[in-house]
């Protein structure tokens, strides 16, 4: 069992190549997670971790998906919230 730091009260993760996919775009109905990576999101909020999802998805602003389908990926996996980029160029 890992213990717990307790300085950590918060973790940021990436969406693609990260806790699954292929490191590229995958519309959220096709997106696989790794292995263990739900086992592991649960563990961290086990341990009262907030966890926060990061991506950037271009493809939204492509109108090939949507923020909210994003949004509701990451809810299902249990993160706490998602902060998502859908511009096709850099953010200001």
């Amino acid at each position: 069992m890992i213990k717990p730091n307790l300085d950590i009260q918060a973790v940021f993760m990436d969406r693609d190549g990260t806790i699954g996919g292929t490191g590229h775009f995958i519309h959220p109905r096709d997106f696989e997670l790794y292995p263990n990576a739900q086992e592991a999101i649960a563990l961290l909020k086990k341990n009262g971790i907030k966890l926060f999802a990061i991506t950037n998805q271009y493809r939204i602003s492509r109108g090939e998906a949507t923020i909210q389908e994003f949004e509701e990926q990451f809810s299902e996996y249990g993160f706490d919230q998602s902060y998502i980029c859908p511009h096709d160029q850099e953010c200001g």
